[in-house]
């Protein structure tokens, strides 16, 4: 049953038992010799009215009970979808869409919301949006001036608020040139909101606020609703995290942040069959740091270990997007530099060199110069066999070294 016709019918069932009372009571005073008679009416009539009353109570509580019923049992479902999604979102802002989307989907009431995280300079950015225009993705909100801070008086826990007047809040505290910014947009469409902080590791994190076009759009349930949606999120963008890490960390190197073998070559795999399907043209190189050993025994592994980073970083700087780069393992990296010749090759590594000759490593007012040694495969010249072009550039890496001894 509908809010608006559940109260309509009480409304109704009030009106009548005081119609019945009243007119039974004026029945008495008219008819006054039939005493007994207007006495069982009345008596009748006050049972008959009490029987409305109550029934009116119960349904009234019956509502509630399943209008709350409703809101946990859309919260749950909301939330086991947003759990079962981890695993395939691929970035934080899918997830922020999907959280958003899922507040304003289990609040009766709710047709916006919005999602915001706080940045380093405590200043709140737009995440994720339901419902208004994206132009207020732009806007920047300071601590200070969000719902939480200024209802909870500059204390902010799990407890969420309800905000009766959205425009007159933002109107008395937001900078006059954001105000500007979206004064003739959608943003005061928004009456009523409930605003609930999104708590990570005891740590503010963000916010998740639902909106309404409609006066006292919402109630305390809702509110309750809200404090436990956000704190659940919370719980699931935090999973989400862990579950980045250990993805970042079974692809990434962890020293030099660049692709370790094994997902190197699980991208290389693909590039060539992309290749041998296309018939493309790439060149395989590997690199070897020439001078590590020198390094560690002379200044110790700290001072090793940024070379190898050092080298890493301007490699990645060197290199285009479409090209891929990757630790082999030790001072041995990998890369596949695609479209490219002999000669292109060449000119590319040399201006490597001449870049790492011109910026040194200075530890403790000694310069340490990063030098490598490379060998270079070219697919299809020298192999279209996978495993053959590695161990051709591995060998030529090997006879660069030699001759550079």
């Amino acid at each position: 049953m509908k809010k608006k016709l559940f109260s309509s019918i009480l409304f109704i069932q009030i009106i009548t038992a005081a119609i019945i009372i009243i007119g039974t009571f004026m029945l008495s005073i008219l008819f006054s010799e039939n005493f007994v008679l207007i006495e069982i009416i009345f008596v009748l009539t006050v049972l008959i009215s009490m029987f409305f009353l109550i029934n009116s109570v119960i349904q009234k509580k019956l509502h509630k009970r399943n209008r709350l019923y409703e809101g946990n049992r859309k919260l749950l479902e909301s939330l086991i979808e947003i759990s079962d999604c981890i695993l395939k979102i691929e970035n934080a802002e899918e997830l922020f869409k999907l959280i958003i989307e899922k507040a304003v989907d289990i609040i009766d009431g709710a047709e916006k919301g919005s999602l915001m995280i706080i940045n380093d300079d405590n200043k709140f950015e737009y995440k994720a949006l339901v419902g208004f225009e994206k132009d207020i993705m732009d806007l920047k909100i300071d601590l200070e001036d969000s719902f939480l801070y200024r209802i909870g008086e500059g204390k902010i826990n799990n407890c969420s608020y309800i905000i009766e007047d959205v425009e007159e809040f933002d109107k008395r505290v937001m900078d006059y040139n954001e105000y500007e910014k979206v004064r003739d947009s959608d943003f005061f469409n928004t009456k009523t909101a409930i605003s609930a902080p999104i708590i990570i590791d005891d740590v503010l994190y963000g916010i998740i606020n639902v909106d309404s076009t409609k006066k006292n759009a919402f109630k305390k349930d809702d509110k309750i609703i809200m404090e436990y949606f956000a704190k659940q999120a919370g719980t699931v963008i935090r999973n989400h995290q862990l579950v980045e890490k250990l993805v970042y960390l079974s692809q990434y190197d962890k020293l030099t942040n660049v692709l370790n073998r094994g997902y190197f070559e699980e991208l290389f795999q693909n590039f060539f069959s992309k290749a041998e399907r296309y018939n493309e043209k790439f060149a395989l190189v590997i690199f070897d740091l020439d001078n590590l050993k020198t390094t560690n025994d002379t200044y110790g592994h700290e001072v090793g270990d940024q070379l190898i980073v050092n080298f890493a970083r301007g490699m990645k700087e060197k290199i285009r997007q479409s090209d891929i780069f990757g630790r082999y393992g030790g001072d041995e990296f990998i890369a596949v530099f695609f479209e490219t010749n002999y000669d292109n090759i060449e000119k590319k590594i040399d201006s490597i060199l001449e870049e790492f000759r011109r910026n040194p490593i200075t530890m403790n007012g000694n310069e340490l110069f990063i030098e490598f040694s490379y060998g270079v495969a070219h697919y299809p010249d020298d192999s279209v066999a996978m495993n053959q072009l590695i161990r051709i550039a591995d060998d030529r890496m090997y006879q660069h070294k030699q001759r550079v001894e």
